[in-house]
């Protein structure tokens, strides 16, 4: 039993938030690393090399956008993609929600 929890990954409780009236906003890369919540999640991320960060999304066509695009921004700015997670659900209304996933599922 405690082996099958050992394999799920644990998730950071607190996460960041980008509104999505924040996010619909017109932005290059500057802008993006500007952002508080994205800031805050990075440098937690870079402080923790063997975890993820997760981008939940609100379903539905608008949601999707935003978080391939937020991958995209990151990819483009130097993060590997296999570090980014897309998970739809699990937030309220029009927001993304980062949160840091640590360990890895097999």
């Amino acid at each position: 039993m405690t082996l099958l929890f050992a394999t799920i990954p644990a998730v950071q409780a607190a996460g960041w938030r980008i509104a999505g009236e924040d996010w619909a906003r017109p932005r290059g890369g500057e802008e993006i690393l500007q952002m508080p919540a994205l800031r805050s999640a990075l440098a937690a991320l870079d402080s923790a090399p063997a975890a993820e960060l997760a981008i939940r999304y609100p379903g539905g066509e608008t949601g999707g956008l935003w978080a391939h695009e937020l991958r995209g921004w990151l990819i483009a700015l130097g993060l590997p993609g296999q570090r980014i997670r897309l998970l739809p659900g699990g937030v309220d209304g029009a927001e993304l929600r980062l949160e840091l996933l640590h360990g890895r599922a097999p």
